[in-house]
């Protein structure tokens, strides 16, 4: 049985969950850690870490300003590559990953759990024909107590986003219904409505994080039923289990490609916002 020897870099919170989940699977195997503090002790941590011949997996959980920075990295070391969503923060720095990607081999993925949790929910096999769906509402957001984001949709709109085009396809328009802003106690609040459509299919999402309870909810309303699919159900708490297995079983996979629409969508919502902040 092959061991993958995984090099994890950033350990807040999501690095250490990635160690934990790692420690319960005989196949893969924690090499080497990378915190910001040995990055401050020793300059030449960054280059020994992505030339170390030990690693096979590079996983990027680090802050999401730094994820171009080190997928630049991973990408000239030529190992495979999990990296936490979003995967980078801006349009140009999109650009730029996708010409990089060109001639990338190796494996990479996103770590976009609500796809995950829906491929294993069978989410788009439960929802049949489109054509006969009425509308889809999606609210997605929590209350922040503390957050570092001059925009915190750029880090939550990648949930709802992958799944709409992982799953229901690419939406051919975008509109903004509303959004507000308020910065308070260095707290950034958002409120965010839009409306996306795929042909005559109606999506309605809103995102904030100031809600009272936690949701990461799509509501589908087709026919005269209403169905409710929930993120936050028991599986979306083994999303990390499940991308390693799908990692490890899965001979070539490149999510840089199979993704680059949700970017691209994201940073056109990013571009309507400004000109909506504007008029």
């Amino acid at each position: 049985m092959k061991i993958v020897k995984v090099g994890i870099i950033g350990y807040g919170k999501m690095g250490q969950i990635y160690s934990k989940e790692i420690k319960k699977l005989k196949k893969f195997k924690v090499e080497n850690i990378l915190r910001h503090k040995n990055i401050l002790k020793n300059p030449k941590a960054i280059d020994n870490f992505f030339n170390s011949k030990k690693i096979d997996l590079f996983i990027i959980s680090s802050p999401i300003k730094t994820h171009f920075k080190y997928l630049k990295h991973a990408f000239k070391a030529n190992k495979d590559i999990i990296v936490e969503k979003p995967l980078v923060e801006n349009e140009n720095q999109l650009k730029k990953l996708i010409n990089l990607n060109k001639k990338f081999k190796k494996k990479i993925m996103i770590h976009h759990n609500d796809v995950i949790n829906f491929e294993k929910m069978k989410f788009r096999d439960n929802l049949g024909d489109l054509k006969i769906i009425k509308k889809i509402q999606m609210t997605y957001g929590k209350k922040e107590i503390v957050n570092s984001y001059k925009k915190p949709f750029l880090d939550w709109l990648p949930h709802p986003l992958s799944v709409i085009i992982n799953f229901l396809g690419k939406p051919d328009n975008v509109k903004i219904i509303d959004y507000s802003k308020n910065i308070k106690n260095k707290l950034t609040i958002e409120n965010l409505r839009i409306v996306l459509y795929l042909k005559s299919l109606p999506i309605f999402l809103k995102f904030s994080n100031n809600l009272k309870i936690a949701s990461k909810k799509i509501i589908v309303y087709k026919n005269n039923k209403v169905k409710t699919y929930n993120g936050y159900n028991k599986l979306s708490r083994r999303s990390i289990k499940f991308l390693l297995e799908k990692f490890y079983n899965t001979t070539k996979i490149n999510e840089v490609d199979t993704n680059q629409d949700v970017y691209k969508l994201l940073f056109r919502i990013d571009k309507q916002i400004d000109k909506f902040n504007k008029t």
